[in-house]
C-alpha cells in the first residue's frame, strides 16, 4: 500500500498538471451575462467619466470672484437668477460673459453640466432666493460641488484586468464606461456523477425507502461549479454498478468535458470500483489518497484523452472540502488565475484533532468588538452532517503538524466560495 500524500504535496502534483491544461477559451457575451465568468482580456476606459464637468448637487452655478468680492464690501452678496440647467441637457451651455455683464447665477441640478466659465456651484440649501435674485451670505470655495471630468476615469484607464471574475460591481463599472459586450473566458465544462445503490430518486421527500437517502451532492457541487464559472454540461446518477458507470464515462467523452467529478466508490469497500474502472481504461491516477479530514479517500486521474478527473468521497462535507480544497485550485490555475490569499484568523475554542493530517474544519468567521477576525469551529464536524455546513460562513484550515491547538493561535480561514468573504 502507497503511503497517504500531504496536501501540499497533491497541490504540487495538481500544478504540473494544470501547466499542461490552459483553458483559454473566449467568447463575447452581454455585459449583464458576464456576471461570474472571468475576463478573458483587460477592458480599459474609451471615455472621460464624467466626459464633462458637472454639479454635485442642486443649487446655483456661479463665478466664485463675483460673490466673494461683493462679501469683502457687504453681508451679502447678490446674483441675479439668469437661467436653468438640469441633467440631460447639452454640455455646451452658452452663458453669454464680458466685462461689462452683469453678475450672474445659473439654477442647476445634480449632474447637469456647468456652464463655461462657472468655478464653483453654492447648494441650494446655502442660499436665499429673492424673485430672480439669490442671496449669498457666505464666501464660495472655488471648484466647490463641481464634479470634474475624468475624476472617476480618463481615457484608457483600466476598468478590469485579466483573468477578472466579474461580480455585480464591475458591471456597474463597465457600464459607466459604456461597455456593451465583453470577452470572457468560457466557463470549464464538466461532467457530474453520483454514484450508489442508496441514493433515492424519489421526488416525494416522505417517502424514501429503507435504506435510501436524498442525493445531497448532486444540487450542491452543481451550485457550487456555477459559482467558479463551470459549465454542468452532462450529470447523471448511478448505481454500484460497473457496466454503468464505464456507459457514463463514455457519454462524457462524447460531450468533450474538460473535467469529470464524481462522488463515492472511491475508497477501499467491495464496491468502490473507480479506481479499477479508470486504471482499466488507461488512466493516469496522480494520486489517490491524502492526509487530509474530512476527504481521504480523494482521487484525481487524467483519462487517455486528456479529461481530468476527481473523484471525490461520497459523505457530503468530504466532497464539499474536496471540492474546495483539490478541485477549485485546479480550475484557478488552468484558467490563468493567482493563488488563492491566505486570510489569517483568531480561533475562539481549544481544539484537538488527528496530527499528520491537514483538517478542513466548518467554522464562522466574525469580527469582535475591537475589529479583530476571529473564527469559531462548530460542533458537528462529522462528514455527513449537513446541518452544521449550512451554517458555516468559512472553513478554518487546521494544520498537519498541529494535534493541540489553543484558543487564541491564528489559523488560516477561506470563504466557502473563492473571492467570497462574509462575516457575521
Amino acid at each position: 500500500m502507497k503511503p497517504l500524500i500531504s496536501y501540499q504535496q497533491t497541490l504540487e502534483i495538481l500544478t504540473k498538471v494544470a501547466l499542461n491544461h490552459p483553458w483559454d477559451q473566449q467568447q463575447t457575451v452581454d455585459l449583464p451575462l458576464a456576471l461570474n465568468h472571468m475576463t478573458a482580456a483587460p477592458v480599459n476606459s474609451p471615455i472621460q467619466v464624467p466626459s464633462f464637468d458637472n454639479s454635485a448637487m442642486d443649487g446655483f452655478a456661479v463665478v466664485t470672484s463675483e460673490v466673494n468680492e461683493q462679501l469683502q464690501q457687504q453681508s451679502k452678496a447678490s446674483l441675479g437668477i439668469t437661467g436653468r440647467i438640469q441633467a440631460g441637457d447639452s454640455d455646451d451651455v452658452s452663458v453669454s460673459r464680458g466685462l461689462t455683464a452683469p453678475a450672474q447665477a445659473w439654477e442647476i441640478m445634480t449632474g447637469a453640466p456647468v456652464p463655461k466659465g462657472f468655478d464653483a456651484v453654492v447648494p441650494v440649501e446655502a442660499v436665499h432666493v429673492d424673485g430672480d435674485q439669490v442671496i449669498f451670505e457666505k464666501t464660495v470655495e472655488l471648484g466647490q460641488n463641481i464634479r470634474k471630468a475624468g475624476t472617476d476615469y480618463d481615457i484608457g484607464q483600466p476598468v478590469v484586468g485579466v483573468n477578472q471574475v466579474i461580480q455585480a460591481q464591475h458591471i456597474m463599472a463597465l457600464a459607466t464606461v459604456g461597455v456593451k459586450k465583453i470577452s470572457v473566458k468560457k466557463p470549464v465544462p464538466v461532467a457530474l456523477f453520483s454514484t450508489g445503490n442508496e441514493l433515492s430518486d424519489d421526488e416525494n421527500s416522505s417517502g424514501l425507502a429503507a435504506g435510501k437517502i436524498h442525493n445531497s451532492n448532486q444540487p450542491f457541487l452543481r451550485a457550487y461549479l456555477s459559482q467558479i464559472d463551470c459549465d454542468v454540461t452532462f450529470e447523471a446518477n448511478c448505481q454500484d454498478d460497473e457496466a454503468a458507470f464505464e456507459l457514463l464515462l463514455n457519454q462524457a467523452a462524447e460531450k468533450q468535458v474538460k473535467v469529470i467529478i464524481s462522488t463515492g466508490a472511491v475508497s477501499m469497500g467491495r464496491y468502490d470500483f473507480i479506481p479499477s474502472i479508470l486504471k482499466k481504461r488507461g488512466a493516469t491516477v496522480h494520486f489517490h489518497k491524502a492526509k487530509v479530514r474530512p476527504g481521504k479517500p480523494i482521487l484525481f486521474a487524467e483519462l487517455p484523452d486528456g479529461t481530468l478527473y476527481f473523484g471525490l468521497p461520497g459523505n457530503p462535507i468530504a466532497a464539499a472540502s474536496g471540492a474546495r480544497f483539490f478541485l477549485t485550485p485546479l480550475l484557478r490555475m488552468i484558467k490563468g488565475m493567482p493563488p488563492e490569499a491566505t486570510i489569517l484568523a483568531k480561533t475562539m475554542c481549544n481544539i484537538d484533532k488527528k496530527q499528520g493530517f491537514r483538517t478542513f474544519a466548518k467554522a464562522q468567521l466574525s469580527l469582535s468588538k475591537t475589529g479583530q477576525l476571529q473564527a469559531n469551529m462548530l460542533t458537528g464536524q462529522g462528514s455527513f452532517q449537513t446541518h452544521s455546513f449550512a451554517e458555516s460562513n468559512c472553513w478554518l484550515v487546521l494544520p498537519e503538524e498541529a494535534e493541540h491547538i489553543a484558543a487564541g493561535e491564528y489559523l488560516a480561514v477561506l470563504p466557502m466560495i473563492p473571492g467570497s468573504l462574509t462575516v457575521s
